[in-house]
């Protein structure tokens, strides 16, 4: 069943997650100010898949109609379906708002995949059938899930088994017929408060102490798990206004707490192997190919945006006829073409394994990285051809309300291609990108959220094309070879 954006709203209102903000346990999330943004924005996400009919797919793994998200492409028309259905979604979005539903639907369709190649083959049947089974209660309920790796940064010099309390990181604690007991806590879990499950993937690079290999799914209702938020950047009194971006799409960011909670066998997937977590991540499951691939396409939509953002402040200045202007806006439209040519080259290039077709994983996890700079270097660009015409805007709506002051506003905010009213509007919508809270907070996440910009970067070349390393170095060999030696 593809529900419906008050489906989503009327479960959250009655199983809302445990949650603490500002010293107080958040009884109401869907009113909540610092939450209402997002629950609203969620439940845009469903209500636009009965909007666009491309979105909506009957899905053969569970014999009925889910969002494309669940689909597990077989060929390449497919995941070319798949990719343009989520282009539907980011561009609806403008390329914010990354910890939409769709996001884990797909790390949860590619689980089911590699349910037997991968989890049945390293961990048993019943791991596969868990696999399987959790894929198909997300799809036939179309459950919201979020997720957890990043353990807290209590002392980054040694491994978590060796801090002073070893279960600051999430750990097992006790085995019981049941299922396992687990403790500890993880970092920006975005939209941890106002989701309804939960995927936790530890970063097991950090340490390979079988206690931390545990992946599993649960409820963010079940007894034990606890959400300490970040303060919201909820816009204030007036907000679409001021704020457009913000009171669309803002995100709210939690600390993840499990205090003693109990885990069923059926909801684990990968349990105390460490030394498989390669396997899942970079080859068998390709994971990082996976998510490196949506969050390709999430700054795609977010760069277009940009540009046309771009053009549009500069050309009601008259600026874009500055050369400089025009490099600049150049820049963001470069970085556009090289994300559209890696998402349909990642297709086209697709791996066709017998379970599943993936993206080319040398070309997303590429443009991912590179959109690690190449978005906030888009942000810095719209601060560069603006300059100072970003800040001297009137403080809110009510400003053109008092009709003395209007007509100073009129008079002397109004551009060449704009009024003044669509002037203020248009570099409150620059602002809310560039300079706000939730701008800064975007393009923070935007920097890090694969971890840091220069270990990706160094990835590349130490993981990505390793295997294709001969390949490239064969072409100066090749030369050297053919070169004369000096004689005796």
């Amino acid at each position: 069943m593809i529900r419906k954006g008050r489906d989503y709203i009327e479960s959250i209102e009655r199983n809302p997650p445990e949650t603490y903000y500002e010293g107080e346990l958040v009884r109401d999330v869907v009113h909540h100010p610092a939450f209402k943004v997002p629950v609203n924005t969620v439940a845009s996400y469903y209500d636009l898949h009965w909007k666009e009919e491309a979105l909506r797919t009957y899905n053969r793994d569970v014999g009925e109609e889910t969002s494309i998200s669940l689909v597990r492409p077989k060929s390449k028309e497919e995941l070319l379906r798949l990719g343009e259905g989520l282009v539907k979604i980011y561009d609806f979005y403008r390329g914010f708002f990354g910890r939409s539903p769709d996001y884990l639907n797909l790390w949860t369709m590619v689980f089911f995949a590699h349910a037997e190649d991968y989890f049945g083959k390293h961990f048993g049947s019943k791991f596969m059938e868990n696999a399987m089974e959790i894929y198909r209660e997300s799809a036939k309920r179309d459950l919201f899930y979020t997720h957890a790796i990043v353990a807290p940064m209590y002392d980054r010099t040694k491994p978590p088994s060796q801090w002073d309390d070893p279960y600051i990181q999430i750990g097992i604690t006790e085995e019981r017929p049941e299922g396992v007991v687990v403790r500890g806590a993880a970092m920006i879990c975005t939209a941890g408060p106002y989701s309804e499950m939960l995927w936790y993937l530890p970063n097991m690079r950090r340490d390979s102490d079988p206690r931390y290999a545990l992946y599993f799914s649960i409820p963010t209702t079940t007894e034990g798990v606890k959400f300490i938020s970040r303060r919201g950047f909820q816009p204030r009194e007036g907000g679409e206004f001021e704020y457009p971006i913000s009171s669309r799409w803002d995100e709210a960011d939690a600390i993840l707490v499990l205090d003693n909670v109990l885990v069923p066998w059926d909801r684990i997937i990968f349990y105390k192997k460490p030394e498989l977590i390669e396997d899942l991540m970079w080859h068998t499951v390709s994971l990082r190919g996976w998510f490196n691939w949506h969050f390709m396409i999430q700054h795609y939509s977010r760069l277009k945006f940009l540009a046309g953002l771009a053009m549009t402040v500069t050309e009601a200045a008259g600026t874009n006829a500055f050369i400089n202007v025009q490099e600049k806006i150049g820049e963001i439209l470069l970085y556009v073409a090289m994300n559209e040519a890696a998402l349909y080259g990642s297709i086209a290039r697709a791996q066709e394994l017998p379970n599943i077709v993936r993206p080319d994983p040398y070309i997303s996890i590429s443009a991912s990285h590179f959109n690690m700079k190449a978005v906030p270097r888009a942000n810095e660009i719209l601060r560069l051809i603006t300059a100072g015409a970003s800040i001297p805007i009137p403080a809110g709506a009510k400003d053109f309300t008092n009709p003395q002051e209007r007509a100073y506003l009129e008079k002397y905010m109004a551009m060449k291609g704009l009024d003044a009213l669509e002037r203020v509007k248009t570099f409150n919508l620059l602002w809310d990108v560039i300079g706000s809270e939730a701008g800064m907070r975007y393009e923070q996440y935007d920097r890090f959220s694969r971890g840091d910009p220069t270990i990706r970067w160094a990835q590349t070349y130490t993981e990505v094309f390793k295997d294709r390393k001969e390949q490239f170095t064969k072409l100066v060999k090749e030369i050297l070879d053919q070169m004369p030696n000096p004689k005796a």
